[in-house]
């Protein structure tokens, strides 16, 4: 894998998807698809699917080498349906086979997860399965065709650190990580929320750049 020169451009931001100059990039997300949490499978909701079915052919235009993934979940999910799905191997196996029929459905070149957050160590171990045996169908799904084609990439959007914060501190499955995606998205923002208390006064990054009580 070379330089990646990546953006997200989200279906409900307004921006008209012929607008991305698309000769900046090498790798273009798309999202949000989401999860059926009673199917378990990966879908795109029905007002967006214009969106996802022009996507690729439109940034292809102006760049013909740029590559799209269609990005999975995203802030204000409900991971309580991601728990599940990953929990067993036939809920995964759903969400998994349902999720390459989609990018080779609506041309794209790859997935990414975007799950926030896996809440607990079980979870997390739940999380490295999951890629793992993504990996290995999407290896599978070269060859479907009784021909050879390029697998799809894999990705995820992770915490900006190895251990996510909160209720209980929880490791990614990195070596999971590590083996079987092609890179992750390091979601490098929210670092910083002033907050009332006794650590209102504690810098963090994003730190903020002068005493918000003091007169500007």
């Amino acid at each position: 894998m070379g330089d990646v020169k990546a953006i997200y451009w989200f279906s409900e931001s307004g921006f008209p998807i012929e607008k991305i100059d698309s000769k900046l990039y090498t790798h273009i997300f798309c999202g949000f698809a989401i999860l059926n949490s009673q199917t378990n499978q990966l879908v795109i909701s029905p007002n967006h699917q214009h969106y996802f079915s022009s996507f690729t052919p439109t940034v292809q235009q102006n760049n013909p080498n740029v590559k799209t993934l269609i990005s999975i979940g995203g802030g204000g999910i409900n991971t309580t349906a991601y728990a599940n799905m990953a929990s067993q191997p036939r809920t995964r196996k759903r969400f998994i086979d349902s999720s390459i029929k989609l990018a080779r459905d609506y041309s794209f070149h790859g997935l990414d997860l975007d799950w926030e957050y896996p809440l607990d160590s079980t979870q997390m171990a739940n999380l490295g399965s999951l890629v793992d045996e993504w990996w290995v169908a999407v290896q599978a799904d070269c060859w479907s065709s009784c021909h050879y084609r390029e697998p799809l990439l894999l990705t995820t959007a992770v915490s900006y650190g190895p251990k996510v914060y909160g209720q209980s501190e929880r490791s990614y499955p990195y070596l999971s990580i590590a083996r079987s995606l092609d890179w992750n998205n390091v979601m490098a923002f929210d670092f910083y929320f002033p907050i009332r208390g006794e650590d209102a006064n504690l810098t963090r990054a994003h730190a903020a750049l002068y005493d918000p009580n003091d007169p500007i």
